[in-house]
């Protein structure tokens, strides 16, 4: 927002100098994004409003905050209304559809005006502030504006058909040419302003071409409105309008200091354009705001700001900045002015106290009521715990956007029906690529390997912790997944082995699972032959634990490759983090070093290739017992002379007691009991 410096200097009775302001604004919480020197002391100041604070969008919203600084009084402006006799009531009435929309809405008329040009200390004030000069009356509608802070609209009476206001919904389809010379189709989410036949503005966004104000105009009907600042939000996003109006409605203005502006216009048309202001205001308040109050312990200040404000100084603050002050036994009780919208609550009011007192006024030590002990949650450590795990594995972490569209589902050729594709939509997005909320971590994982394989880089080891939602317009569910993606060379290639030599392949990514799960300490999971359409079948695996499946890992399907445009033999790996937790043992455990030695033992087995390695496992476990401390397949061989259709399997099985050394004959009846339950329950051929 521009402020020129001459102008902010009418309304305070401080005569500040720019070097003090640009010390002293910033302090205040108005960050200076430009400065324009002028002519003589003068200057144009850009400033940074936040977002919460619509009473500092105006001269006489600064000055206040200035007053305040140095403990003085601002000025506002003082007009005097002289009204004809004939009363506004004969001419026209407003009709408010919708009080939650529009609390209030007030209506000023002025007749036999000559509409001009402004006079040259007005339109220069105006442009300099970065608003065209137009004519005299809208000149001085946009001066108020700047002045005070509340937007208004000038309409040409006799193009008003019926002669009256009626604040509405747009009907579907209803076409308006607004003033930027835009021809607008509307709906019924659009509140409008309207005559009786047809939409005559957009409610606190953009005014209507058909009632202009022009150089015929000779009665003007002024409306000085209130409206709902979240609807301005959404109607200004929708029709890609932004507004020194809507820019001021969707922060919220004073409601109850409409009146104020109103007199402070209508008496600046009168000076400027002549013309007779008609008798009494329209105004359609139905249910008025009531004065907020909010109770302050003065031990508050001292316990959120750490230091001892003077609670005489710390009332003189408040006081100069427009609040009201009484003392009701140990509380301060605190009458909020209407233009100040952002304070609600206790806390606030300190705010007010620190930002007047000096925040370079307190010292940065600890507050001594500051002893809590924090710690972190345990769902964060475990996080890191990941993070760290797959670190060390030599993966880099990944970031994706959370916001895509169903599009970017078609390359995993997902079948319809799929839970990835019950995406939850946006209701305003912002870009035409992020209109809905991710399902699933892949695409985002795929187009980040994309972005590196088209700039040559092909050793790719990427992993993403993040969010996936789900849901349905009854509420949205969040859940955490992880996703691993591996491709390339394990290695650079040495003086005797070429980097194709050892390529990442499925067992690659399963082992950086299964180091995963050994970090975490996950009991009980299985790996068992699965079934993804976005993964090559016979390659793809379930990770399953507590007897359901948590995640999914394999290589990558071909036509999803050539779809990212991706070199073959890419592996992915789809984990659900917080069913993988619920199988975890995250608190540290102590195992105490051996004292007794090891016997170590092999097996080695054919049996059919359909049966799973870990079924082998599980049933060497069950008949090894509580002596079995350890199960390691150690290798694999297919071919002559073991049958077509099966394979050899070999085991290395460590036996341990923690109490005594193993005797020969134990562990001897301990691998007759696993031979014979291998043969039993699957068929299997011992090799001897």
């Amino acid at each position: 927002m521009k402020v020129l410096l001459s102008w902010l200097r009418e309304h305070v009775d401080v005569p500040y100098t720019l070097e003090e302001l640009e010390d002293r604004l910033p302090m205040l919480g108005l960050g200076i994004e430009g400065l324009e020197r002028r002519a003589g002391d003068d200057a144009v100041l850009d400033l940074e409003v936040p977002a919460n604070r619509g009473d500092l969008m105006s001269v006489l919203g600064v000055a206040r905050e200035l007053a305040a600084a140095s403990r003085g009084s601002v000025r506002p402006p003082a007009p005097r209304v002289t009204e004809a006799s004939e009363p506004i009531s004969e001419r026209t009435r407003v009709e408010v559809q919708d009080a939650t929309l529009c609390p209030r809405f007030t209506a000023r008329m002025i007749v036999d005006v000559r509409v001009g040009p402004s006079p040259s200390w007005l339109a220069s004030r105006l442009e300099a502030c970065g608003v065209r000069a137009i004519n005299n009356i809208v000149d001085v509608s946009n001066y108020v504006m700047l002045e005070m802070g509340r937007p208004m609209h000038a309409f040409d009476y006799d193009l008003l058909r019926g002669g009256r206001l009626v604040v509405r919904p747009a009907r579907p389809g209803e076409p308006l040419t607004t003033l930027d010379g835009v021809a607008r189709t509307l709906d019924p989410q659009t509140l409008v302003v309207a005559d009786t036949e047809r939409a005559a503005g957009v409610a606190g966004v953009i005014g209507g071409g058909n009632t202009e104000i022009s150089e015929r105009t000779t009665r003007v009907l002024l409306e000085a409105a209130s409206w709902d600042p979240a609807m301005i939000r959404r109607t200004s996003r929708r029709l890609g309008v932004r507004t020194e109006s809507s820019a001021r409605f969707e922060r919220g203005i004073d409601t109850a200091g409409i009146l104020a502006v109103q007199d402070r216009a209508i008496t600046l048309m009168q000076e400027l354009a002549g013309g007779r202001i008609l008798r009494g205001v329209i105004d359609a308040y139905p249910r008025p705001l009531g004065a907020g109050t909010v109770d302050l312990r003065w031990a508050s200040v001292r316990r959120l700001l750490g230091i001892d404000v003077p609670e005489a100084e710390g009332i003189a603050i408040l006081r100069s900045l427009g609040f009201t002050v009484n003392r009701r036994g140990d509380l301060l009780h605190v009458g909020v002015p209407s233009f100040r919208r952002d304070v609600e609550r206790e806390e606030d009011l300190v705010e007010e106290v620190a930002r007047h007192y000096g925040y370079d006024r307190i010292p940065a030590v600890m507050p001594v009521e500051a002893t809590a002990q924090g710690s972190v949650a345990p769902s964060l450590r475990a996080d890191e715990s990941v993070r760290a795990t797959l670190v060390r594995a030599g993966l880099v972490e990944a970031l994706t956007l959370t916001l895509t569209n169903p599009a970017a589902l078609d390359a995993l050729h997902l079948p319809p029906g799929h839970p990835w594709r019950e995406m939850l939509p946006l209701r305003n997005p912002m870009v035409e690529d992020h209109t809905h909320l991710r399902t699933t971590l892949v695409p985002g994982l795929l187009t980040a390997a994309r972005a590196n394989a088209t700039r040559g880089v092909t050793d790719i080891r990427l992993f993403e912790l993040g969010r996936i939602f789900h849901g349905d317009a009854s509420g949205v569910a969040e859940r955490r997944r992880l996703a691993i993606l591996m491709t390339g060379s394990t290695q650079s290639g040495t003086w005797n082995l070429p980097p194709e030599a050892v390529t990442v392949g499925f067992y690659q990514l399963k082992g950086v699972v299964e180091a995963l799960l050994g970090e975490l300490h996950v009991a009980g999971t299985t790996f068992s032959e699965g079934r993804a359409t976005w993964l090559h079948p016979g390659r793809t695996a379930h990770l399953s634990a507590g007897g359901r499946v948590i995640g999914v890992l394999g290589e990558l399907h071909p036509r999803v490759t050539d779809a990212y445009n991706l070199p073959r033999g890419v592996c992915l790996a789809d984990l659900d983090v917080e069913a993988l937790l619920e199988h975890a043992a995250l608190a540290p455990r102590y195992a105490p070093v051996p004292r007794f030695p090891a016997v170590r033992r092999d097996v080695a087995l054919v049996l059919p290739r359909a049966v799973p390695s870990a079924d082998v496992a599980a049933v060497v476990r069950d008949a090894g017992g509580d002596l079995l401390e350890q199960v390691t397949l150690f290798d694999v061989y297919e071919g002559a002379p073991v049958p077509d259709g099966a394979r050899s399997l070999a085991y290395a099985l460590t036996f341990r007691a923690s109490e005594r050394t193993l005797a020969a004959s134990e562990v001897e009846a301990r691998m007759t009991a696993i031979q014979d339950a291998l043969r039993s329950r699957l068929r299997a051929k011992i090799r001897e």
